[in-house]
């Protein structure tokens, strides 16, 4: 049990009805983690420096307008994962016409397949959640199953001085350090933060990182 009384989701099913219900029972400005411009995501694609037509993915993806941005940019190959049916249609129908060719899977991330590899792998505020060795080693497991050699890393998390909760679930707060010492065999090509401000003006510290796979 989490502080708030909540229990944990530890294992699939446990984690799929649990963010289904988060994003079938809120408002889209109702989630802590909203953004209509996520910035701090753009500016570190933007550094990754991968081509227009090379493949993204966005895991975690919930309603991030990440790919909206990203499509009007011209990134032609673009995929969002998430464990909520109900937020990836919220995506397509927002995207309409114009994201027809947008990837949208419903998938857990500690068991990612999706068949091929990505030029860049993106998550904000997915890898905080994952409090248990075990949990963190399967997504290192999908991240090198996706990512090609040479591909980039972006990762957001809470920073040290961030909340220590998140949707009522326990976190694991991050340093710049201590979240590029989480992915071997990657090095660290730049870091970034931002106090992200919710939808209801409270303050949260987060942490971010751009990473090369060797």
């Amino acid at each position: 049990m989490t502080d708030h009384g909540i229990q944990r989701p530890d294992d699939p099913a446990a984690r799929t009805e649990f963010w289904e219900g988060v994003h079938h029972s809120k408002d889209i400005d109702g989630v802590s983690w909203w953004q209509s411009v996520p910035g701090l995501s753009l500016g570190l694609v933007d550094k990754a420096g991968v081509g227009l037509d090379e493949p993204v993915i966005d895991v975690g993806a919930g309603w991030s307008t990440l790919v909206d941005h990203l499509l009007e940019r011209g990134y032609r190959d673009l995929t969002a994962v998430d464990l909520s049916t109900t937020a990836l249609q919220t995506v397509r129908d927002r995207l309409g016409p114009a994201g027809a060719d947008v990837t949208l899977t419903v998938a857990d991330v500690l068991d990612l397949r999706m068949g091929r590899e990505y030029a860049l792998w993106h998550d904000r505020a997915v890898y905080h959640f994952l409090t248990e060795p075990d949990e963190r080693a399967d997504y290192l497991t999908s991240l090198n199953r996706s990512l090609r050699p040479g591909g980039r890393l972006v990762v957001a998390t809470f920073g040290p001085d961030g909340p220590t909760t998140c949707s009522g679930l326990p976190i694991v707060r991050y340093t710049h350090t201590e979240l590029a010492a989480e992915f071997p065999g990657y090095e660290l090509v730049d870091t970034a933060g931002e106090e992200h401000l919710t939808p209801w003006g409270t303050s949260q510290q987060f942490t971010a990182i751009l990473m090369r796979r060797r």
